[in-house]
């Protein structure tokens, strides 16, 4: 058979108002087009649906039989209809979204408040990993796409940087190198150092920074938490390298950031997505605001503290 979902709104709408000339008005049809349709549908299924008389139409026995599954199915197709609608505009769905820890804790939120407040039936299953993970989790398909970094460049990625982060040395207020400006690698080689895990990004930039100046940063303790990290510091354990993104959330009374020079070592912070994979209208809606945010994030010196 070859019903069309016209046919079966014509022949609901008769069925309610018993009228063919109601019905084509609702439907702003002439009457002689109306009938038309009604008679197409009858001839598919092999059945006359309406009794004619001078005044009004009645439904037949098949016409009451099949009334009931008609208006199910349009019910069934304006519910598709209505949530496909929903999942183009971005107000339904769900969004995997990957990140790595410095960014969770610094430009993730307000990211997240607008995006949120904007699309507030997306559903958000959030990915967080170190950056060696983080690559993953957006190429195994478990996040559609990712805040964070690349470490290196590779064809099945597509990844579009919206700020740029350096790496801070934190240090106490009573740390011998706190007086100067910045401080360079060397420097820092001869001080207890706590730097964290190297499946993180920024262990991963520090060492590369530190070969460059041809020194190697031997860590006296090493870590997982950025936040953990800040307070061995705060007790006088050693100096922290750090992102200086990630600073704007911490707490960091006794303490101040310096840039770590000779040379300095950046962060490309932005979106990780598969390589010609079309982005869902979720993930196309944080994405935009992503761009918008970032702009208020752009790094060109640590805040000092």
């Amino acid at each position: 058979m070859n019903i069309t979902v016209r046919q079966l709104r014509a022949f609901a709408l008769g069925a309610e108002l018993a009228s063919f000339s109601e019905a084509a008005g609702r439907l702003g049809m002439t009457q002689p087009g109306y009938s038309l349709l009604i008679r197409q549908l009858e001839e598919e299924i092999g059945m006359s649906l309406f009794r004619r008389t001078t005044r009004r139409v009645e439904l037949t026995e098949a016409g009451r039989e099949i009334l009931q599954s008609a208006r199910y199915t349009l019910q069934q197709l304006d519910e598709t209809c209505r949530r496909a609608a929903d999942f183009r505009d971005a107000r339904q769905g769900t969004l995997n979204l990957a990140f790595v820890p410095s960014v969770g804790c610094s430009v993730l939120p307000p990211i997240l408040s607008r995006f949120t407040e904007a699309h507030l039936g997306i559903k958000l299953v959030f990915q967080e990993a170190q950056a060696t993970g983080f690559a993953e989790r957006v190429r195994s398909g478990q996040a559609e796409i990712g805040l964070g970094l690349l470490l290196q460049a590779d064809s099945l990625f597509s990844f579009e940087p919206l700020m740029r982060d350096c790496l801070v040395a934190l240090l106490q207020t009573q740390h011998p190198l706190a007086a100067r400006p910045s401080v360079t690698w060397k420097a820092l080689a001869r001080f207890n150092s706590i730097l964290v895990t190297n499946q993180s990004s920024v262990r991963v930039h520090a060492d590369r920074a530190a070969a460059a100046a041809g020194v190697e940063i031997e860590p006296t303790y090493v870590l997982d938490s950025l936040t953990t990290a800040v307070g061995m510091v705060r007790a006088g354990l050693g100096y922290a390298v750090l992102p200086s993104l990630a600073l704007r959330s911490l707490e960091l009374g006794g303490m101040v950031a310096r840039v770590v020079e000779q040379p300095r070592a950046w962060r490309d912070i932005g979106l990780l997505t598969r390589s010609r994979f079309t982005l869902s209208p979720a993930a196309a809606a944080f994405a935009a605001i992503a761009r918008d945010v970032a702009t208020d994030y752009s790094e060109e010196s640590p805040p000092d503290r």
